[in-house]
């Protein structure tokens, strides 16, 4: 028989080509005065928040064809047929993007879809358009959060700048994306290349415990960015495992801080007294969770460990006699009351102006108060308090406040784990102002 023809030529035969001119319908609608496929340009449609795009493509080969229809058309059973043939995700075309590029820019379910399709076939997330352009600039600049988190737990490096200097956080700051501006700034993992898009890491280790292991990701909405794993952000532990997607396994040392406290001395003089009222507390974000404990069944462990711990951005010790009285202060803010606000009670207003409520998550409950304020101890210096808006550390006591540091922020790993097994079983519960009032 005949010689079958080339991929380029049997697509372009079937009328994929064209699809190339049609692109501008294949995202959200635009304003015809906007910029988009056909228009210029690369730069102008980042910065002022429109479409990536060559202006004016015309298919001119196998490649160009495969890639171009892959990242433009945005039909994700079209980008895989297209990569299983051996299409080049990292293919730059003429007009200086890539596919990669204008699957960034698209939020709705479809392009998130072909964004996944398009690194799982070996997408580069930090690849460079002619203006040194990276995914992450164009889903930032344009407010992509879904985008710019996908692109973030495989490898995309929030660091890197184009050719005017900016990073992604400056472009999402520049266009009030302030989603995407949140994401970035808890993002503390830098790129590493030696690590492949949606690499399965399975590390073995005796003595932690081990999670399902995606990518290296992100963290999310919360004060300072960190600037990477070994720097300001998470302490080294928790960093570590969240890379790694290892837990502690620090059930003895835990038995061990219990204990202690199971049957106090009551001769002894102990802070707060013995009486076993006092819990923990964790204040997360929902903003960071959307709603995780419903979201969970399509997720790994190892997902739902970093979206809980992103969203954490307070520890504290509760009494059970008033369970909320550490929303009071913002409650009183809310209603008028004051008018300088805590950075704590900041972050909760901000939440209730989104029309929103913080949720908050109680933990290792009926307790004597040192027992509480030890456990505090452990999940603040675990997470890293420049992570939180806690204003300063912890307190220790007892047999912990012996230990060495490492060994007590490995314990505090180790609750967080525990405490997000809490959150996801009980369900996400919002606390808006209506729901609360003084004295409660």
């Amino acid at each position: 028989g005949a010689a079958a023809a080339p991929p380029s030529a049997r697509w372009e035969g079937a009328g994929i080509g064209p699809v190339c001119a049609c692109a501008e319908g294949s995202g959200s609608p635009r304003s015809r005065h906007e910029p988009g496929p056909g228009r210029p340009a690369v730069r102008g449609a980042a910065r002022r928040g429109g479409p990536v795009s060559g202006g004016g493509a015309r298919c001119r080969g196998e490649g160009y064809v495969r890639t171009y229809v892959a990242g433009v058309s945005l039909h994700a059973l079209v980008v895989e047929v297209l990569l299983k043939q051996g299409a080049d995700p990292n293919l730059v075309l003429p007009e200086g993007i890539a596919a990669i590029h204008l699957a960034a820019g698209k939020e709705r379910e479809s392009g998130v879809r072909c964004l996944k399709l398009i690194l799982q076939y070996g997408g580069n997330p930090n690849a460079r358009s002619v203006e040194e352009l990276t995914p992450l600039h164009v889903a930032a600049s344009w407010g992509c959060y879904k985008c710019l988190k996908l692109l973030l737990r495989n490898g995309g490096d929030p660091n890197l700048e184009d050719q005017d200097g900016n990073r992604a956080i400056d472009l999402a700051l520049e266009q009030g994306n302030k989603m995407c501006v949140q994401i970035l700034q808890g993002f503390q993992y830098a790129w590493r290349p030696e690590e492949p898009c949606l690499a399965r890491l399975a590390l073995s280790n005796p003595a932690v415990c081990s999670l399902s292991p995606p990518s290296p990701s992100l963290g999310g909405g919360r004060g300072e960015r960190a600037a990477s794993c070994t720097g300001t952000g998470h302490s080294p532990e928790l960093a570590s495992a969240l890379e790694t997607f290892q837990i502690p396994d620090c059930k003895d040392d835990e038995m061990t801080l219990s204990r202690q406290f199971d049957q106090p001395d009551k001769n002894k003089k102990w802070r707060e007294g013995v009486l076993k009222s006092s819990f923990n507390y964790l204040l997360l974000d929902p903003r960071v969770t959307q709603n995780l404990p419903f979201r969970c069944h399509h997720l790994s462990q190892a997902d739902c460990f970093r979206s809980f711990v992103s969203a954490i951005f307070y520890v504290g010790k509760g009494k059970r006699s008033r369970p909320y009285s550490h929303l009071y202060q913002a409650l009183t803010h809310y209603k008028g009351g004051k008018k300088q606000a805590c950075p704590k009670v900041q972050h909760i207003l901000d939440i209730w102006a989104g029309g929103q409520g913080v949720i908050s998550v109680h933990c290792f409950q009926n307790v004597i108060p040192v027992e509480a304020y030890t456990r505090e101890a452990c999940l603040v210096d675990a997470i890293g308090l420049k992570m939180l808006t806690n204003q300063k550390k912890g307190n220790y006591y007892g047999v912990v406040a012996s230990w060495p540091m490492k060994r007590r922020r490995c314990l505090g790993i180790h609750m967080l784990h525990r405490a997000m097994q809490i959150f996801l079983a009980e369900g996400e519960r919002q606390l808006r102002p209506a729901d609360l009032q003084i004295g409660q």
